[in-house]
């Protein structure tokens, strides 16, 4: 701490720092407060970064995954090594493996797995598609896809051996329970930070740790952006703009948007964004991509141009999931955590500081607290932003299709 007379800062250091020094944290969403300095500078340097990364396209991006893709696992395993020799290792790693069976009851629950799921396979962001179509025809997508599952599921597992460790030694130490972590940013900028100050050279390891964040934020940019001008570049008018000006173009107008979250309340815009704009759309893809494959443009036919692909068609079981089970449980998420939000607003972990005069009472720097009716209308905007031009689009096709098959019968009528 750099006021060594703060009480709070010396009880909490980490909290401290989150919210008073980092953040600067308003009280609630609806005080904007002014630009955090040091936040802004930040983004605007992850943006020339992520530029400078995919201004080139999948010649650019592609030789800066080798690096940003494979560098996290050299973290990961110097992490884990570390983790696991930590007093009180064991305990925490019990915890990540001790499920609370009552959870399962919450529809939020099952949203928030599939929608990690979604998010960490880019599942219904297109991105999947976009980098795929690089691929040569003949490729062996199922085999591709299986790698892809496996590697990243199993990543998600070892990553949370490490942080759940070393959360572990946390409570060997502080005796601050391993179940006692936020969700989100918290986890990593409060939890892990906490711990990582009581280790040897923390500041090492607090380098290799956050370094890592870095890298699997702009890694992750990757696919947001290449999905989102591959489909442009589609379109005759933005084929005449070079990649380098389209991808620019793209990375200052996404910039723009994000620099609410620069301001001393973006972390409450950054949960608005979280809560919305994520699980709730991508569900809906889901189960829409899932519907159009298997039942309008047919499953059968579907599961030739994978034989035309790979030589084989996939089995009975992974036919059944994608027609019936797939978009079963999908729709029966859905449809659990909308009821379930409507019946109680979305809430935001708002700042409420520590009382100097009385610090170790103030163990909660931060309340839940239900975002106002209008973050409310902005989050609904969100979801439907995303899901609308489905049907809308869907039934302009079928419209025009239908109008076009009326058209010619009545051409041969007349002829």
């Amino acid at each position: 701490c750099e006021d060594v007379n703060n009480t709070c800062c010396a009880n909490d250091p980490a909290a401290y720092m989150w919210y008073e020094t980092n953040l600067q944290a308003t009280g609630s969403i609806g005080e904007t407060g002014d630009f955090v300095p040091g936040i802004t500078i930040c983004w605007f340097i992850g943006w020339v970064l992520t530029y400078i990364c995919l201004f080139k396209g999948i010649q650019s991006s592609g030789k800066a995954a080798y690096f940003t893709a494979t560098f996290p696992y050299v973290v990961l395993v110097s992490l884990f090594i570390r983790g696991v020799t930590l007093e009180g290792a064991g305990k925490g790693i019990a915890v990540l493996f001790t499920p609370d069976m009552s959870r399962l009851l919450d529809p939020i629950v099952w949203m928030d797995a599939a929608g990690q799921i979604f998010y960490s396979l880019s599942v219904g962001f297109g991105a999947l598609i976009c980098f795929g179509s690089y691929n040569p025809v003949k490729n062996n997508c199922g085999r591709d896809a299986a790698i892809i599952a496996i590697i990243n599921c199993g990543t998600s597992v070892f990553a949370g051996i490490v942080v759940y460790s070393v959360l572990g030694f946390r409570e060997a130490k502080l005796d601050i329970p391993a179940t006692d972590v936020q969700g989100g940013p918290g986890l990593a900028f409060i939890a892990y930070a906490t711990a990582v100050t009581e280790m040897p050279l923390p500041q090492l390891w607090a380098a290799a740790f956050f370094f890592m964040m870095v890298l699997l934020a702009i890694d992750s940019e990757f696919g947001t952006i290449e999905a989102c001008i591959g489909p442009l570049q589609d379109y005759p008018f933005f084929q005449n703009i070079r990649k380098e000006v389209l991808c620019l173009i793209m990375c200052v107008v996404l910039c723009l948007l994000g620099l609410p979250m620069c301001t001393q309340s973006g972390l409450y815009v950054f949960v608005l964004w979280d809560t919305f704009s994520v699980a709730l759309p991508l569900l809906f893809i889901g189960v829409a991509e899932c519907v159009v494959v298997a039942w309008f443009y047919d499953l059968e036919k579907f599961a030739e141009d994978i034989e035309y692909m790979t030589g084989s068609q996939p089995n009975i079981y992974w036919k059944f999931c994608w027609k019936y089970i797939s978009p079963t449980l999908i729709t029966l998420i859905l449809v659990a955590s909308l009821i379930k939000q409507c019946l109680s607003p979305a809430m935001y972990s708002a700042f409420v500081g520590c009382d100097p005069l009385n610090p170790t009472e103030s163990k909660d720097w931060a309340k839940d607290t239900p975002f106002p009716w209008w973050a409310q209308i902005i989050g609904a905007v969100m979801v439907m932003f995303p899901v609308f031009p489905m049907p809308i689009l869907a039934t302009w096709h079928f419209a025009k299709k239908k109008l076009f098959k009326n058209r010619g019968q009545v051409g041969s009528y007349t002829a």
